[in-house]
């Protein structure tokens, strides 16, 4: 027999180098491993903003919830009314589209169909039932706009600064359910000119909760509006301090707090100016925004309950507020659940 002789393969054949090269083309490529800087930056940073965006959406919501609420509760049955004429409009149009083919059926002739006058009857009733319910539904829609719009505006008022007669700074807001605030904006001339004319029915006035917010917000002269609004807490407490050395400390304290119950003063100028700015766009009595107000002054008078009860131009009504306005303490007082009744200026 013959032997078979195998020649080994050397050392550097294809057999053993296609065995090596696989593992080397099948190799897992090597992963980049991002810098920690980077890697905790980039996170933190979308997380911030994802809680900011989370909670302006919240603040949004709760504003839009209380405006709803207190929308609901000045007019208790606007959403009964619009779901009862917008079903009426929807029932009233199903009827007519039911209508039009019966008509279609009466003009030809056909068998069984409904009279010709009866039929122009039902559409002429459907028809007419559908304009009505369909303005009366346009128009409490329009009334929730305009009620919107307005309780936005005094939100928007309430969330304003002032400063009281002790320095103290609290929003507008604060003053609901104690005082009656009335706001006097112009140049420091008409304000001081509104302020006097309040004097003499100063007595009846505070009885009857009524603080005079001076908003000297139209200053032309140098130092503009900033600087006249900053110095109208110290005018008012100018003759309490003048007189300050010959009363006794309990006519001292009385006298201020009688100042405290009857003066304040705006703070952040810029912003009240431009509400009151805004107040006069919104008014079907101006013609310009702004200039009436610059020139001959504004005012506004609010309820108890922070609602805008009276606004316009010149100096406010003060022996109206004086004889019409419930007084807040007595037999007279109209408090609590009839804050939104006083007055009727």
């Amino acid at each position: 027999m013959l032997a078979h002789h195998h020649r080994p393969l050397p050392a550097g054949g294809r057999g053993q180098q296609r065995l090596i090269r696989r593992p080397a083309a099948a190799a897992t490529p090597e992963l980049r491993t991002p810098t920690p800087g980077r890697r905790a930056l980039a996170p933190s940073a979308t997380g911030d903003d994802r809680a900011a965006s989370a909670a302006a959406a919240a603040a949004s919501a709760e504003r839009d919830r209380g405006l709803a609420l207190r929308a609901e509760a000045e007019a208790p049955f606007r959403i009964l009314r619009l779901v009862f004429s917008g079903f009426s409009v929807v029932s009233a149009s199903i009827a007519l589209l039911v209508s039009l083919p019966q008509l279609a059926g009466a003009l030809g002739g056909a068998r069984g169909a409904l009279q010709r006058d009866d039929v122009l009857v039902n559409i002429a009733v459907d028809a007419g039932a559908a304009l009505l319910f369909g303005l009366l539904f346009r128009a409490d829609w329009q009334a929730r706009d305009k009620q919107m719009a307005r309780i936005a505006r005094e939100e928007a008022l309430g969330a304003l600064p002032l400063a009281l007669a002790n320095g103290k700074n609290l929003p507008l807001a604060a003053l609901r359910g104690s005082a009656r605030p009335v706001l006097v904006a112009g140049t420091r001339e008409q304000v001081e000119a509104a302020v006097a004319a309040a004097e003499p029915f100063r007595k009846e006035l505070q009885r009857r909760g009524v603080v005079v917010v001076a908003a000297p917000i139209y200053e032309e002269a140098e130092g503009g509006a900033g600087a006249g609004a900053a110095a109208a807490p110290e005018a008012a407490a100018a003759p309490a301090a003048s007189t300050a050395a010959a009363l006794s400390d309990e006519e001292r304290k009385k006298a201020a707090d009688d100042l405290l119950r009857w003066r304040a003063a705006v703070r952040k100028p810029a912003a009240w100016r431009e509400w009151f700015d805004l107040q006069i766009g919104n008014s079907k009595a101006s013609a310009d925004k702004g200039g009436a107000g610059a020139a001959r002054g504004l005012f506004v008078g609010l309820r108890l309950d922070g609602r805008v009860r009276s606004s316009g131009l010149g100096i406010p009504p003060w022996g109206r507020y004086a004889a019409e306005l419930p007084p807040l303490e007595g037999e007279k007082s109209w408090t609590g659940f009839f804050s939104s009744f006083d007055g009727r200026v």
